[in-house]
């Protein structure tokens, strides 16, 4: 495998494609980053998600505000406010969900401040860089990927 330039014109990302079972996967290296601290670096594992598995999670997300929709139904005054407002954010959820097109598997790296080697808690959200994350032990502010 050859590690390739993402963006054509940043040597500080670097990306390494890994195929799962139909799923494409691919491996980042970019900076964390401290105010005043040297930076470290970082990997930040992300996956993409098939059309399919995108429907799947609007579909889920449309579910949960349709079961709370049809769970206010009988509560007297309650279901004129809560089933309209349960269904408007259940579509508004499958929306967001449908347009995920990249989602971060893990992220993990050293904080330029302490030291600490841990993972950075992006698993399960949107790809998206660069993204402000708190160290877990020394709680100050680190920037991820802000090249």
């Amino acid at each position: 495998m050859v590690a390739t330039d993402l963006t054509g014109s940043n040597p500080a990302i670097v990306c390494i494609p890994i195929y799962v079972q139909g799923m494409i996967t691919r491996s980042l290296e970019v900076s964390l980053k401290g105010f005043g601290a040297t930076p470290t670096r970082a990997e930040v594992v992300v996956e993409g998600l098939t059309f399919g598995e995108r429907v799947q999670q609007a579909a889920i997300a449309f579910g949960a505000g349709a079961a709370l929709a049809l769970i206010a139904v009988p509560i007297p005054l309650v279901h004129f406010v809560l089933v309209p407002g349960a269904l408007l954010l259940g579509v508004i959820f499958a929306g967001l969900r449908l347009n995920q097109r990249e989602i971060i598997r893990s992220a993990e790296g050293s904080c330029p401040y302490c030291g600490a080697h841990q993972r950075l808690g992006l698993a399960g959200r949107v790809f998206r860089l660069p993204r402000e994350v708190f160290c877990d032990r020394c709680r100050r502010p680190l920037d991820l990927g802000g090249d």
